[in-house]
Parts: C-alpha cells; sequence; structure tokens
C-alpha cells in the first residue's frame, strides 16, 4: 500500500511540474514582440520588409519627404517652355514664377533608417514641373515634368518615383505622369517628357482661386517592397472667365502690365511716359499702378473719354501743328479708377519728335500746371491713338486683368 502510495505520488509530482512547465512555455509564446516607434522628422515611413535586403544590412526603416530646391541646375524640360528658364534661376521660393509662366522645384528625399532612426543611406531626387500659360487655348494648362538623381549613397541600388496632382478650386487634374508608370532611377539618372494636366471649370463672369498639390509615391529598392509618399504644394493660380470671350488663367502674386513702345505707338507712348515722370500722381508706374475699371452701361468707356476730351467749357481743341489727323488721347486711360477726370483739370501736351526720335524731350506743355494735375490730354495722331488702345486691350486679356485689379504701365523704346 506504502509503494502504491509513493506511485501516485510521484506521478503527482510529475504532472505538475509537466502542468507548470507547459504554462511557463505558452505564456513566453504569447508574449508580444517589442514596438518600434515611427521615425520623427522623416517625412512618411515604413518598416523594411522581414528577410529583405535592406533589411539584411541593418535598415529597419524606408522613410520619404520632400523639401523645396533653392538652387537648380538646368532641367531637361521642354524647349519653348517659358517656364523651363525660370527652373535655372537661384531662388529660395519652391516656385519661381511670373505672371503667365512658373516652375516648381522639390527635392524627394528617399532615406533609410536603422532600429535607432539613424540615416544609413538616401537618394536625393529633384522633381522639376515648368508651365507656360503665354499661350492658353481656354482656362487649361499642362506642366513639363522631369525627375533626376542629385546624389545616391553606395547602399541604394535605385529608386522608383510615380507622381501625380490634384488640385483646389474649380479644377480638375489629368492623369499622373508618365501614363502612371513608376520610374526606376539609378545613381546619374533622370527621366523627363513627364506631363501634368489641369482644366478650370470656372463659369462665366466668375473666377477661382486653384492651387496644385503634387504627390509622389516611391520605393527603395530591396525593401521588398515597401511604398512610401510624400506631398507638396504649387503655385496659387486664377482662372476666370471675366475677360474677353474666353476663359483664361494666371498666376497670382505678380502686378499685371501694359507695354508700350515709342517706336511703334510714336507719340501716344511718349505722351504716357511724360505723365509718369511729370504729374504729381506718377500714373501708371510700378509705385503707383493704374486700377482697372468696368462699366457695364459703358464698355467702352466712350462716356468717361468724353468728360475728358469733349465736354465742359474747356473742350479739348484739335488741329495742333504739326500733328496729322490729330486727336485727343486721354492718360490716366478712361478704362482706370484713375482716368475719366473732367478735362478742365488736365494738362494739355503735343509730343513731338526730334532729330527723327520719339522721347520725353519733344513735348510742349499747351495748358494747365502739371505738378498739380490729375490727367493730360495729349495731341496724338489719331491711327496711334487707336493702335495704343488696341494694345492696352489686348494687354487687359493676356494678363487677365480683371475690374478692379491693379496693372503697370511700361514704356520702352
Amino acid at each position: 500500500m506504502k509503494h502504491v502510495r509513493r506511485g501516485l505520488a510521484a506521478v503527482a509530482s510529475l504532472a505538475l511540474t509537466a502542468a507548470l512547465c507547459a504554462v511557463g512555455t505558452s505564456t513566453a509564446a504569447a508574449a508580444p514582440p517589442t514596438s518600434r516607434a515611427t521615425p520623427q522628422g522623416h517625412g512618411t515611413c515604413t518598416d523594411t520588409a522581414p528577410g529583405s535586403a535592406l533589411q539584411r544590412q541593418g535598415a529597419a526603416w524606408t522613410c520619404l519627404r520632400a523639401e523645396p530646391a533653392s538652387a537648380l541646375a538646368p532641367a531637361p524640360v521642354r524647349v519653348g517652355n517659358p517656364g523651363a528658364d525660370l527652373c535655372t534661376k537661384d531662388s529660395s521660393d519652391p516656385v519661381v514664377s511670373t505672371r503667365k509662366a512658373y516652375c516648381t522645384r522639390h527635392l524627394v528625399l528617399y532615406e533609410l533608417l536603422d532600429d535607432k532612426q539613424a540615416v544609413i543611406g538616401h537618394a536625393d531626387v529633384m522633381v522639376v514641373a515648368a508651365s507656360s500659360m503665354a499661350s492658353l487655348s481656354g482656362a487649361r494648362w499642362s506642366e513639363d515634368v522631369s525627375a533626376y538623381v542629385t546624389e545616391m549613397t553606395p547602399n541604394v541600388t535605385g529608386v522608383t518615383l510615380s507622381l501625380s496632382s490634384a488640385c483646389s478650386g474649380q479644377c480638375t487634374a489629368g492623369p499622373p505622369a508618365w501614363g502612371g508608370a513608376p520610374v526606376l532611377l539609378h545613381s546619374g539618372q533622370g527621366k523627363d517628357g513627364g506631363t501634368l494636366t489641369y482644366t478650370s471649370t470656372v463659369g462665366k463672369g466668375f473666377h477661382s482661386q486653384i492651387q496644385p498639390t503634387y504627390r509622389v509615391d516611391g520605393t527603395i529598392l530591396g525593401a521588398a517592397p515597401r511604398t512610401t509618399h510624400t506631398e507638396w504644394l504649387g503655385p496659387e493660380v486664377r482662372c476666370d472667365d471675366e475677360v474677353g470671350n474666353s476663359p483664361g488663367c494666371i498666376v497670382m502674386g505678380h502686378l499685371a502690365d501694359v507695354t508700350f513702345s515709342k517706336s511703334v505707338y510714336h507719340g501716344a507712348a511718349v505722351a504716357y511716359e511724360w505723365a509718369q515722370k511729370n504729374l504729381s500722381g506718377r500714373f501708371g508706374d510700378a509705385d503707383h499702378p493704374l486700377e482697372r475699371f468696368v462699366d457695364p452701361l459703358d464698355p467702352d468707356n466712350r462716356n468717361r473719354r468724353a468728360t475728358t476730351c469733349d465736354r465742359g467749357p474747356l473742350r479739348f481743341v484739335r488741329g495742333a501743328t504739326g500733328v496729322p489727323n490729330d486727336s485727343c488721347d486721354e492718360y490716366p486711360f478712361a478704362s482706370t479708377y484713375q482716368g475719366g477726370n473732367d478735362g478742365a483739370l488736365c494738362v494739355d501736351i503735343t509730343p513731338r519728335q526730334i532729330g527723327g526720335v520719339w522721347d520725353v524731350a519733344g513735348v510742349t506743355v499747351d495748358r494747365g500746371s502739371p505738378p498739380n494735375a490729375p490727367c493730360i490730354r495729349a495731341h496724338v495722331d489719331n491711327d496711334d491713338n487707336k493702335a495704343a488702345g488696341g494694345e492696352l486691350g489686348r494687354a487687359v486679356q493676356s494678363d487677365r486683368i480683371l475690374d478692379s485689379e491693379w496693372y503697370q504701365v511700361i514704356i520702352v523704346a
């Protein structure tokens, strides 16, 4: 009987030991793996795939981020695109632009991080998008896109890049660059020929502020596979259907301008230049721009022009000596808030050539006191007067100058 009890006790002891061992083993197997905090300050990161080539080399994370590029070597953007010239300008602004063209340039930074979040490898890819709005047909425009490697460490054998865009406001973006297929880039390589497009749906009589957003999805070769993404903003664009017979777009942040050549518009251009130099208001120069005025009841500004030239006790007297087909050319223009003045307040002048050259030195003052006058009335050949008016109308359309918008008047030789 004692032997039986000892045997049962031994069996019980072995069973208890086995149970405890089983519990210990189960507890150890169920313990969750140690978690890693997502790296901060490196953009969008993803952990490298288990067993991948990069993980075996010590890379725990692959990351992607973008930062503005302040200087840029010439990019292989399409010849004939005015925005391409802007791409080579040294500027701290990631968007270099004029009113009718722009270039965006950003560095896309691919990084390998170890388990302590230290950078152990990287690749820098410049992404450039250049656009011209000078010859738009409707409220749509396109960008010529290039991407090329500026730096790549030896432990990064290559990267892929897919570029797409979206746009805010009344705008629809077209398909991704390069047809949406990822571009494969190795050290020293680049890829041009990409295109991004935008179309504004702005309605008649309205305008809309639009801004593209660019997105890059990319991988570092050897991550098997791990794709990350980064984004950045493009230029601020304004599209409208308020000027002329068709819609169009401009890049915001630039003063519109109207340019008159003295060799083309003769006395008209000289009269405007003289007014800028001699009237106290300096109307139309960079510091004293003109403000476009639109009267829906008088779209050609006939009433305002008549107020300056042909009404009141001091009407403009045509027939100046040496001015064929003499006409009254007013400045500031009747189509501005600064124009439409009572002619009695204006200075009357006659521009003439000196030695065959049109210049302010040839201007004679016929009536009035320049320092205190808000306007001039100039004796100008009617053909030159009309041609200058046509140039103003074309500039209003090409620069998309809206009602109450400011613009500069530039006089060239």
